[in-house]
């Protein structure tokens, strides 16, 4: 959520996120982590687009400044600033997520910004909680034709225990392709902004806390 604004909605400190991510790639370097994957919101609303450009390409130059490969995922703010063509054209193209399998470990990166008419977010006011993943068929043939422990990575939240106005509309839909292909072990998500962890149906569900609220906002995972 950086933004020039000190603070929005009482608890969010929008102009010390860039500080935070800094903070946070220098500890994911120390740790050796092989990849970085940022789960969405990257920015706030600004009164003009060239200040929303301006702060994407700040963060995306803290992030360049570490060798260490990263993804990142488009969340519902960055929707109602960008374009998704925009977005990835101004982070460049080695950050947008790809399916990934290294040593029979699968990472699955989902792209949840589309309304319920099956139209993608695009810059303006985004209803946040009309939230929608309309390629289920397509996510069941690519759990399908893999092997191995899979990993899902996404903004908006599938967790059964997240409160509804924050979880994709056909949630459940996509929690079934995941318990039935037998081989998603954890789904990770951001949006919901107090952070959570639970375990539904053999599958454990992590959301990270909201970086503009916490001081520490970022994990790292082995698998």
């Amino acid at each position: 959520h950086y933004s020039s604004a000190e603070m929005t909605c009482g608890n969010r400190y929008n102009s010390k996120s860039l500080y935070k991510i800094k903070k946070a790639f220098e500890y994911f370097q120390n740790e050796k982590c092989d990849l970085v994957v940022c789960l969405g919101d990257l920015i706030d609303k600004e009164d003009d687009h060239k200040k929303e450009v301006k702060n994407l390409k700040e963060i995306r130059d803290v992030m360049n400044e570490f060798d260490i490969r990263t993804f990142v995922i488009m969340g519902n703010h960055d929707g109602c600033a960008f374009e998704k063509s925009e977005f990835y054209q101004i982070l460049g193209e080695k950050f947008t997520p790809v399916f990934l399998s290294v040593k029979d470990k699968n990472l699955v990166f989902i792209d949840t910004c589309y309304f319920k008419n099956g139209d993608h977010y695009k810059p303006g006011d985004t209803d946040w909680t009309d939230t929608y993943f309309p390629y289920i068929e397509e996510l069941k043939k690519q759990l399908s034709g893999i092997s191995g422990s899979t990993f899902i990575f996404m903004h908006q939240n599938i967790d059964p225990n997240i409160r509804e106005d924050h979880r994709v509309f056909n949630d459940s839909e996509i929690r079934d392709v995941l318990e039935k292909s037998n081989k998603v072990k954890s789904v990770f998500q951001g949006h919901f902004h107090p952070g959570n962890n639970s375990e539904h149906n053999g599958i454990k569900y992590v959301t990270i806390p909201a970086m503009c609220e916490s001081e520490e906002g970022y994990m790292v995972i082995e698998i």
